[in-house]
């Protein structure tokens, strides 16, 4: 895919994810966790007029598949309970870790709403919950898979992706992938049946390390500040570019995917893996290497 160098600030990183969509059928936009920066992106993007003309799909990791109706309901615009929308999040396999009860959430739901509040009927814009919900027996990304393939790429439509970013990654550890069952990543699924149709973007940068995790190599964000001629974070760059592409993913995604199996306690599942960025996806959002961007954002899984 053809890309800027370097598309800096929100807006700008959102008016080339929306043009990505002339080439790709599917931008996997992967997230921290509640954070605030992440949200502005995804909302920028689905309030660019560019957006509705050629995605008319959504997935979300924050949704139930048997909340569909209700999400339909809400995004379509009609009253619905702020305690039975809450249902849409509350019902997923991650209702426990509370992260999808977070603001961001929500607004990023509303704004869908007020978009398609502007629009007719037929150039709508669908939310799909990703998350197999009560009485859903598959597991989380086989059903994220399902609804794309069914909704959207056989119906040669165009779709947001919107999940944790270890979700997307294009690699992973072959420990770590033997002890994931069928939830081998998204993206990397959608690869076998449709290959080349997916665009993945990350985000890099500074998050607060769990406590638990221990991590061996501190990334030196300085590499990606001596590389990029923008001041301005975040800046969507892609990862095919240099020095990008060889930047290990150990280092600068050390805190986003990891295990306390065996002893050593917890853990990076990269630590010592060879993997690059240029392997894991094909761009990255970078916001830089302060914890200041948002300190409550987290890994996201």
């Amino acid at each position: 895919m053809q890309l800027p160098d370097e598309s800096a600030g929100i807006d700008g990183i959102a008016r080339t994810l929306v043009a990505a969509f002339d080439q790709a059928d599917i931008v996997a936009l992967g997230e921290a966790h509640q954070r605030k920066l992440d949200s502005d992106l995804r909302i920028a993007m689905v309030r660019s007029p560019a957006f509705a003309r050629k995605v008319r799909s959504i997935v979300i990791e924050c949704g139930s598949t048997s909340e569909q109706s209700t999400l339909d309901r809400y995004i379509r615009g009609e009253n619905i309970s702020l305690a039975q929308l809450a249902q849409v999040w509350k019902t997923t396999t991650q209702a426990a870790n509370g992260f999808c009860g977070s603001p961001v959430y929500l607004d990023f739901l509303t704004a869908v709403r007020d978009v398609n509040s502007k629009l007719p009927g037929d150039a709508q814009v669908r939310v799909f919950g990703g998350d197999p919900g009560p009485g859903d027996t598959r597991s989380r990304e086989t059903a994220a898979v399902s609804i794309l393939k069914e909704q959207v790429l056989q119906k040669h439509g165009k779709a947001l992706v919107v999940y944790g970013a270890a979700h997307f990654y294009r690699n992973l550890t072959k420990d770590y992938l033997s002890s994931m069952g069928d939830d081998i990543g998204i993206a990397r699924m959608l690869d076998i049946d449709y290959p080349g149709r997916t665009f993945v973007v990350i985000p890099v940068g500074a998050l607060d390390r769990p406590p638990a995790v221990k991590v061996d190599l501190d990334p030196d964000y300085q590499k990606f500040d001596r590389a990029l001629k923008t001041q301005v974070r975040p800046v969507l760059v892609p990862l095919q570019r240099l020095p990008y592409r060889d930047f290990t993913a150990e280092e600068f995604l050390g805190r986003t995917v990891t295990t306390c199996r065996g002893p050593g306690g917890c853990r990076s599942v990269f630590k010592g893996s060879t993997l690059t960025l240029g392997q894991m996806a094909d761009a990255c959002v970078y916001v830089g290497g302060s914890t200041e961007v948002d300190t409550k954002a987290k890994p996201g899984r």
